[in-house]
C-alpha cells in the first residue's frame, strides 16, 4: 500500500509500528463487522499521523484549515486531543485522503463522539486494543471487541471517563455525548458489568 510506504518516512519508527498494529486489528474488526477493510486500513494507518507534531504546529495547521478550538470545546494546550483533529488535516493535505468517512474516523479516534459510524467505531476500538497496549482493562476490551463492537465502544467510554475523573483531567464533550448516546440508544447496555 502506497500510504504505508509514505507513512514510514513520515512517522518515528515507534509510531509507525503502532499504526501498523492498529491497521491489522482494524482490518480484522472491519471484516467481521461488515465494514470496508480498505477504509479501515487507510484510517488506521493515518490515525496518529499528527501525534508527534509539536503543539504550536498543530495549532497553526488547525487555524489555517479553519478549525476553531472554541467551537469544539477543546483546550489549546492538549496535544493528545488536538492531534486527532490535526491528523485529519495532514491526512487530507499531505496524503490526499478526501473520503469524509475516513477523515471523520481519524478525527474521532481518541475521543469517540455522537453518531459514530461503523468505521469510526472500528478505528476507535482498534487503537485502544492493539497488541502493544498493556494497561489495565485492555484484555476485557479485546474480548468484548470481537463479540460486540458497540459493547467495546461503551466499555472504552466508561473506562476513559472514569480514568479522567479520577485524575481530575479535562473530559472532551464529544466523549460524554458519545457515551450518553450509546447508553440511551442501545437497549441492554445498562447491564454491562461495571468498570473495575
Amino acid at each position: 500500500m502506497e500510504i504505508e510506504k509514505k507513512l514510514k518516512e513520515f512517522l518515528p519508527d515507534m509510531r509507525f509500528k503502532h499504526s501498523v498494529r492498529v491497521k491489522n486489528i482494524a482490518v480484522k474488526l472491519a471484516k467481521i463487522n461488515g465494514c470496508s477493510e480498505e477504509k479501515a486500513a487507510i484510517a488506521s494507518y493515518l490515525h496518529d499521523v499528527a501525534r508527534d507534531i509539536p503543539l504550536k504546529s498543530m495549532l497553526d495547521l488547525l487555524e489555517e484549515d479553519g478549525f476553531f478550538l472554541q467551537d469544539h470545546g477543546i483546550p489549546d494546550n492538549n496535544p493528545l486531543l488536538l492531534h486527532a483533529h490535526a491528523g485529519k488535516v495532514v491526512a487530507r493535505k499531505q496524503f490526499g485522503v478526501h473520503d469524509k468517512e475516513v477523515l471523520r474516523s481519524i478525527e474521532l479516534h481518541t475521543t469517540g463522539g455522537e453518531s459514530m459510524s461503523l468505521l469510526d467505531k472500528v478505528i476507535f476500538v482498534a487503537d485502544y486494543i492493539e497488541p502493544g497496549r498493556t494497561f489495565s482493562g485492555v484484555k476485557e476490551t479485546r474480548d468484548l471487541a470481537f463479540k460486540s463492537l458497540d459493547r467495546a465502544v461503551l466499555y472504552i467510554f466508561k473506562t476513559l471517563i472514569k480514568n479522567l475523573l479520577n485524575r481530575e483531567l479535562f473530559i472532551c464533550k464529544t466523549t460524554l455525548l458519545g457515551y450518553n448516546e450509546l447508553v440511551q440508544n442501545c437497549s441492554g447496555y445498562n447491564q454491562i458489568e461495571a468498570v473495575p
